[in-house]
């Protein structure tokens, strides 16, 4: 009686171990999926960008049309932070992407930086 009794006590709580595994695996990939989602839709900025001018919105547009008449493949967008318009460039994953985007950039612009918003 004592070793049956033991033996439903190690499958049970084998059985508990299994199910609470497999919800910890359904809420690691539904976070992944989230975090995911907020990078794409840019909630979370986990990338580097160049940013070329920071100021008024009318010398943000010329700022912008100048780059865009160079012939630079990186994208280029106006961003609003309180107080200033800001035209960055890019977006990079790896600091060394930004580094190399840079290297091209600094000869026409050299007061750009790089930074990591957020």
């Amino acid at each position: 009686m004592k070793i049956l009794f033991f033996i439903l006590c190690i499958s049970w709580s084998l059985t508990a171990k299994a199910q609470n595994t497999s919800v910890n695996i359904q809420k690691l990939d539904s976070l992944l999926l989230l975090k995911k989602n907020m990078i794409k839709n840019h909630d979370i900025k986990s990338f580097y960008t160049i940013q070329l001018f920071s100021g008024n919105r009318k010398n943000a547009e010329n700022a912008k049309t100048e780059y865009d008449s160079k012939d630079y493949k990186y994208p280029v967008t106006i961003e609003y932070e309180t107080p200033n318009y800001k035209v960055w460039i890019g977006q990079f994953r790896t600091k060394l992407y930004a580094d190399k985007a840079f290297n091209e950039i600094k000869k026409d612009y050299p007061n750009a930086l790089i930074l990591r918003p957020g």
